[in-house]
């Protein structure tokens, strides 16, 4: 009885532990994306203030300033001319292929 009861208590401790471990983990994440997005509209809003008007030159600026921010940007959305918060990943992420 002894044994069963110390089988569930480790199951049960484990399964609390991954539980806890994947809702720090979704946390962390999304605590990422919010940041990069508030980046991304400071960069945006200093495009418009300094008024960079050619796409291609913008595009550098804001590529500039998000690395600055400690983001880099997807290679996929760099050959997409994409610019969206979503394609600026943070340093930290090093398992994520960035420019």
């Amino acid at each position: 009885m002894r044994v069963v009861r110390l089988i569930v208590t480790g199951v049960l401790s484990l399964a609390g532990i991954l539980i806890v471990g994947t809702l720090l983990l979704v946390m962390v994440f999304g605590w990422s994306s919010s940041n990069a997005k508030q980046a991304h509209g400071e960069c945006e809003m200093l495009i418009i203030e300094k008024k960079i008007e050619p796409t291609a030159r913008a595009n550098e600026y804001r590529r500039a300033c998000m690395s600055a921010r400690g983001y880099g940007i997807m290679g996929s959305c760099l050959i997409d001319d994409y610019t969206t918060a979503l394609c600026f990943i943070p340093r930290w992420m090093f398992w994520v292929s960035k420019i």
